[in-house]
């Protein structure tokens, strides 16, 4: 199928099945929830819905991402799916996707993990309060004129409890950093992920520090930053990324314009659209707890997404996905411009 009759294929199967089908489920009482404290906020509950690559150039097909097993196991649901799509559609269960919170640091510490000045792309980094994620890049702020440092809301923000002005640490705190010796800038600005409503982005910048250097151009282990990726990502296009947790990791996109991913945060569990997916093309995960504000460049090193969550299963692997956000709605959301 050509991009436009996939997208019109997407829209016209999360109205017609998915959405009556998932309420006609928990009318029932069957849909099974991640923790009985927290609620589903995406209009399907469960099944996100994207682009994937097809069997040739510049053919796709429906990317069908299902997150409750209850759905999984719905043949009904499948049967339909599957009917509308011309038996082509990409059915993949890939569990629940977390945000990408700090996990367990190894005995020897990478250099992501320790204190780097200049600033480098991909080290650790996090509001005070936080454990830690990861620095993705620099971007011009439009309004205060100035360079600042971009990553998620919910490594720079809190998940919308900071306040501007906050200090902002590298490393994060899990990682040692103490706000007397450590602060390299402040909360500038963040987009508030919101329940109830789709979001397209998790994105916060803060401000620089007097007197704090910093590297906008290294990619520590996989040469330099080009710039900003002019043309939209499509599925199939390989990827890289420098995180705080998995250093320097290769992917691919497996599906673009995803819609209703159900993210668990320490909120509660909010929906988002238009993300990307990556899945891994190496032996370990593409990423894992603390890649988080990971900015993504495309294989000829240009910016492209923003990563945020992942789930630990899913991909070809079984390694899990991970999405991120378009770049250029990042950049728009927050008044940037990424040069370079």
């Amino acid at each position: 199928m050509d991009l436009k009759t996939v997208r019109s294929l997407k829209a016209e199967i999360a109205s017609e099945i998915i959405r009556p089908l998932v309420s006609e489920i928990r009318s029932e009482a069957r849909i099974v929830r991640s923790t009985a404290t927290r609620r589903l906020t995406g209009v399907e509950g469960g099944i996100a819905l994207g682009i994937a690559a097809g069997e040739g150039k510049n053919d796709y097909r429906l990317a069908v991402r299902v997150q409750r097993r209850a759905l999984e196991n719905n043949a009904r649901l499948r049967e339909q799916i599957e009917e509308a799509a011309r038996h082509k559609a990409d059915i993949t269960y890939i569990g629940t996707v977390f945000k990408g919170g700090a996990v367990a640091a190894p005995a020897a510490l990478p250099w992501h993990q320790l204190r780097q000045r200049p600033l480098l792309i991909g080290c650790s980094i996090g509001h005070y309060s936080i454990t830690a994620g990861t620095l993705g890049g620099f971007a011009h702020h439009v309004e205060s004129g100035k360079t600042v440092i971009l990553s998620n809301n919910h490594v720079l923000a809190n998940e919308n409890k900071a306040k501007v002005g906050d200090a902002i640490l590298q490393p994060g705190s899990y990682d040692g950093g103490k706000k007397n010796k450590d602060k390299v800038g402040a909360l500038l600005g963040f987009v508030p992920v919101t329940a109830g409503t789709n979001n397209l982005v998790d994105a916060a910048v803060a401000s620089i520090d007097e007197g704090i250097e910093f590297d906008a151009v290294t990619l520590t282990g996989a040469g330099k930053l080009k710039g900003l990726r002019k043309t939209p990502l499509r599925p199939g296009d390989k990827v890289f990324k420098v995180g705080r947790t998995t250093g320097v990791t290769q992917g691919i996109v497996t599906a673009i314009e995803v819609d209703d991913v159900v993210v668990s945060y320490e909120m509660g569990e909010l929906s988002f659209d238009s993300q990307i997916e990556i899945q891994t093309s190496g032996s370990g995960p593409f990423s894992s707890g603390g890649d988080s504000g990971s900015v993504i460049m495309d294989e000829k090193g240009y910016a492209c997404a923003l990563l945020f969550a992942g789930s630990d299963q899913g991909g070809s692997n079984g390694k899990g996905v991970t999405f991120a956000n378009d770049l250029s709605i990042v950049l728009k959301q927050l008044g940037l411009t990424f040069e370079v």
